[in-house]
């Protein structure tokens, strides 16, 4: 892999950690003595970033499949009502013409945020079992 992406992966994964963090210490999760309520705010602190990259990863790798093109086009010729001439001159006269330009450009990747999403996913399920272990009331 290339240097670029290894700096995406460790981005996503701090900004991640520092949610999980913040969660952390709002919650007393360092200073809680209970093994069991510990647990479960560890496992809440690692799901909030789980699921906030997750889901970010999945509506950006959506839009850029092409998903929102047609909404983004419409958007695009109801602002050009406004434009200057000269501006207006620039944008796309079809939808097809926008498509043809939209897949010319180099897309941005997304998956790192995904991954690591599911990655926080995977660690809130462990912890979900830890306190399962102290707490089998969770169960029920």
């Amino acid at each position: 892999m290339k240097g670029i992406s290894w700096k995406r992966y460790a981005i996503s994964a701090g900004i991640g950690t520092v949610i999980f963090l913040v969660m952390m210490i709002t919650q007393g999760g360092f200073t809680e003595p209970d093994p069991g309520i510990r647990w479960r705010i560890i496992c809440d602190a690692l799901f909030v970033p789980g699921v906030l990259l997750a889901s970010f990863g999945l509506l950006l790798f959506t839009a850029g499949g092409g998903v929102f093109d047609m909404l983004k086009f419409s958007v695009m010729k109801a602002y050009s009502v406004i434009l200057p001439k000269k501006k207006r001159e620039a944008l796309p006269k079809t939808f097809f013409d926008y498509k043809m330009e939209r897949e010319a450009k180099e897309r941005a990747k997304t998956g790192h945020l995904l991954i690591i999403g599911l990655v926080f996913l995977a660690l809130a399920g462990i912890a979900l079992i830890m306190c399962g272990q102290y707490d089998p009331t969770i169960w029920e």
